[in-house]
């Protein structure tokens, strides 16, 4: 029952968000205007950016294999903070679940100050040194300072398991 509820609050999170994301589409104008310098410093800089993402990859690894792994070896079935194994062939892909740095999502609203990856029961921490780690729920490789739309305390999650994973339905 705890697996059905914890299953259907993702669910209603993921419709909402991509509900908000199809406004926010038809919201941008834009239209084939011209680009104005304004613009073309921001795509300037967002290329700067993906530049320096790229850096932050662990020595070796393409950046196909660090947002959709697969992850290395010791990550592929390893159990998360809150003790949830982890499925390789049952993960969101990133962009389904909003997956950013925690500092940007907090400055979008999409979350508070203080969630983040490192502290989110869905994540299994660094285990070989090169300062990312994995998820139960997300593809690729995650940075602790990360966040997406699945965040979920730990406390939250020792709570439900605790409870023998009964969780109330609301319909």
């Amino acid at each position: 029952m705890a697996r059905f509820g914890r299953t259907r609050r993702r669910f209603l999170e993921l419709a909402g968000s991509g509900a908000a994301v199809g406004i926010a589409g038809c919201l941008g104008g834009g239209g084939g205007e011209r680009e104005t310098e304004t613009e073309a410093e921001a795509t300037t800089t967002t290329e700067a950016a993906d530049d320096d993402h790229d850096e932050e990859r662990p020595e070796g690894v393409s950046e196909e294999e660090f947002e959709h792994g697969p992850v290395p070896e010791p990550y592929r079935t390893a159990l998360s903070q809150a003790n949830e194994r982890r499925n390789p062939d049952d993960l969101f892909a990133k962009e389904d679940v909003r997956f950013q740095e925690a500092d940007d999502a907090v400055e979008a609203g999409l979350t508070e100050a203080g969630r983040n990856c490192g502290n989110c029961a869905e994540y299994v921490p660094d285990k070989n040194g090169d300062g990312f780690g994995a998820c139960a729920k997300v593809e690729g490789y995650i940075d602790p300072e990360d966040w997406c739309s699945l965040w979920e305390s730990i406390e939250e999650a020792e709570a439900e398991a605790d409870d023998g994973g009964e969780t109330a339905f609301v319909a």
